[in-house]
């Protein structure tokens, strides 16, 4: 258990050191580690508890010296365990910005290869294995020795009830250190809350322990259940009624709620001749922040640069999820639970597809991606979703043999120009295509063998907080601004063709491009969370006497509603966000991750149960949080409402089609 303590201690001090910023004094830093030792220790309890279990057998058989050096090298192998766990966490959080959650388990469900090799290429694998080997040496000799020392200080008692009396003794305190307390519920039920900073009370959770939290969300996430409401249970809503009369509906009937959650677009209906094709793109890690350094030295638009007066960019838009495929259930299934599509799932219909109004108002429909369709079952899900097709590398290939890329997929080069041609075909078909884009280049391990722009950069333009490795830091300048360039050429052909004046188009990146910079969080967590975005709606299918509200908070929930609203009046579809087409009236508002709102006002987090984070200015948030407003509160509760109601109906599709 000291040695459990021990590290939990280095590895939290190592983050605070790595991640804690300049802004936040040392008196912060002892609640956590004194918080923090008490759920070491029920961590070190619970090993103990499962060392004696499995030396127990060898012990009762009379082989004790086979169970000694058993219970110790099981310590030694938990002991590593634990510091690998919390090695692997320091760099999780690097790159997601938080600690382990459930997108951790997205490893074995995504291109494991491709994931490995990237750590091979960025993290510092060969040290980190070589001192966790010299870890496991030292160990094994301090072990063995520590043990003797203790044996023999350790009280064991005389005769035969008085060694039962002991070991029943020391059974219990194991006991209690592995619930952690003597109050009604174990401390790893507890609010781990010792400040009203967010960024020191995530340090508070050891590894082992943030990782099963992460395992037992994922977990209710993945496996639907029998329950439909535990969504909004855990919203802190007692019932679907509650739910309902929060967001402001009538009645909390389910018939009601389910006919409330399917709007229709405003609009007399036009025929499909008459309407325009839509393109939805999801750009990958096109983060916001990057584009506060451009400049004509630090060039991170390229070609997109001319095309953005020829729509609307969004000043303040907020990433829904903090991963590519969650963002992916989130846009185009309006669903809170992720991942959601896996498994038997994977073979559901879900009628809050964003294809559905699309494929009813007779639109071919199709999905383009520049990996493979076996990347979380997409090609299974997507196709039972809505969408004729989903293309993807191999079909790209099929029209461009000389396609190249990395091992994500191809260049995004590639992508565009089958997408020009599906559109340009559909169009000379007669055709109307609602067209979605995904987007690979701008990944990790960022390389970019193939012909492209060279543009220039400067990556001293990105501050003091970028990443001191410039030959890696340029190696994520080039990719993003690749992506950045080559997005602009397709739009910038579509213009200049008859095409453009009958296409629709709504992109924004996935998440932001996360290991560029090192954050100072909370304060500077609106860069981590907002992404680019940006719409062009050819004249003749602009409402007229409007235009959209820029500088208001928006969110990828909100682009499936704008691109129907706008394409498809008189068609149904599923309410997960506004129409950005318009003045947002009171600010507008986005979710990130289903927790964190923002607003005019601040931001506020958790959803459940929200303290507002005031806006420092425009890139900053106060530290700490406060108890909202009235106001504020009740608009989170209204949001909160709107996502328990969501996740009731994505849930209760589940078991309805699974009887």
């Amino acid at each position: 258990m000291a040695g459990i303590a021990m590290f939990g201690a280095v590895a939290r001090v190592s983050m605070w050191l790595a991640y804690a910023g300049a802004g936040r004094g040392s008196e912060l830093l002892w609640p956590v580690l004194w918080q923090g030792m008490r759920y070491d220790l029920v961590a070190g309890a619970v090993s103990a508890l499962l060392v004696a279990l499995l030396a127990a057998p060898l012990w009762l058989s009379g082989r004790r010296e086979q169970a000694v050096r058993c219970a110790q090298w099981l310590l030694v192998a938990i002991l590593l365990l634990f510091a690998l766990l919390s090695i692997c966490e320091h760099f999780y959080y690097a790159f997601y910005k938080t600690r382990f959650d459930p997108i951790v388990f997205g490893m074995f469900e995504d291109d494991t290869g491709a994931i490995l090799q990237t750590v091979w290429d960025d993290y510092p694998v060969v040290p980190g294995v070589l001192a966790l080997l010299v870890a496991g040496l030292a160990l094994g000799w301090l072990v063995p020795r520590l043990g003797q020392w203790l044996g023999l200080r350790w009280p064991a008692g005389s005769g035969g009830w008085g060694k039962a009396a002991v070991l029943v003794v020391q059974c219990v305190l194991l006991l209690l250190l592995a619930r952690g307390s003597v109050g009604t519920f174990p401390l790893v039920r507890r609010d781990v809350t010792v400040s009203a900073d967010p960024f020191v009370n995530a340090l508070v959770l050891n590894a082992p322990l943030t990782l099963y939290r992460a395992a037992r969300v994922r977990a209710k996430e993945t496996d639907v259940g029998t329950d439909p409401l535990v969504g909004v249970h855990r919203l802190g809503f007692a019932s679907l009624q509650e739910a309902a009369h929060a967001a402001g509906l009538p009645s909390g009937e389910p018939g009601h709620v389910r006919a409330a959650l399917f709007p229709t677009a405003p609009g007399t209906p036009r025929p499909l001749s008459s309407s325009p094709h839509v393109v939805v793109g999801l750009l990958e890690s096109f983060g916001q922040d990057l584009l506060y350094s451009d400049g004509p030295g630090n060039d991170m638009l390229g070609r997109l640069r001319g095309e953005l007066a020829h729509g609307y960019r969004f000043d303040n838009f907020i990433a829904g999820q903090n991963g590519t495929h969650p963002e992916l259930e989130n846009l185009l299934l309006g669903s809170p639970i992720t991942p959601l599509t896996v498994g038997r799932n994977a073979r559901i219909t879900f009628d809050s597809s964003a294809a559905l109004p699309f494929k009813r108002a007779g639109y071919r429909t199709a999905f383009v991606y520049g990996g493979g369709s076996d990347w979380r079952e997409i090609g299974t899900t997507f196709t039972r979703q809505g969408f004729d097709r989903v293309y993807d590398a191999r079909d790209i290939r099929q029209q461009f043999p000389k396609a190249d890329g990395t091992e994500w997929g191809l260049y995004d080069a590639w992508l565009f120009r089958f997408a020009q041609a599906l559109l340009a075909k559909a169009d000379a078909d007669g055709e109307r295509l609602f067209l979605v884009l995904l987007t690979t280049s701008n990944h990790p391990p960022f390389q970019l063998d193939t012909v492209h722009r060279t543009l220039p950069q400067d990556p001293a333009a990105l501050g003091p907080r970028a990443l001191p490795d410039t030959a890696e830091l340029r190696r994520m300048l080039t990719t993003y601004q690749y992506q950045a360039d080559e997005f602009g050429a397709f739009l910038q052909t579509l213009r200049e063709s008859p095409l453009g004046e009958r296409t629709i188009i709504a992109a924004a990146g996935d998440h932001n491009l996360r290991t560029h910079y090192r954050y100072d969080l909370p304060a500077e967590q609106v860069d981590v969370d907002r992404v680019f975005a940006w719409l062009r709606v050819p004249q003749a299918f602009a409402p007229a006497g409007s235009v959209p509200d820029t500088r208001a908070f928006a969110g990828h929930a909100d682009l499936i509603p704008t691109v129907v609203s706008l394409a498809l009046p008189g068609q149904s579809y599923f309410a997960t966000g506004r129409n950005l087409w318009g003045a947002a009236g009171d600010g507008g508002d986005a979710l990130a991750q289903f927790d964190r709102l923002y607003t005019p006002q601040g931001v506020l987090w958790p959803l459940a149960t929200p303290q507002l984070h005031a806006w420092k200015d425009a890139r900053h948030l106060a530290v700490e949080g406060v108890a909202p407003d009235a106001a504020s509160a009740a608009r989170a509760r209204r949001v909160a409402a709107g996502v328990a109601l969501r996740d009731w109906y994505i849930r209760d599709q589940v078991l309805q089609k699974r009887r």
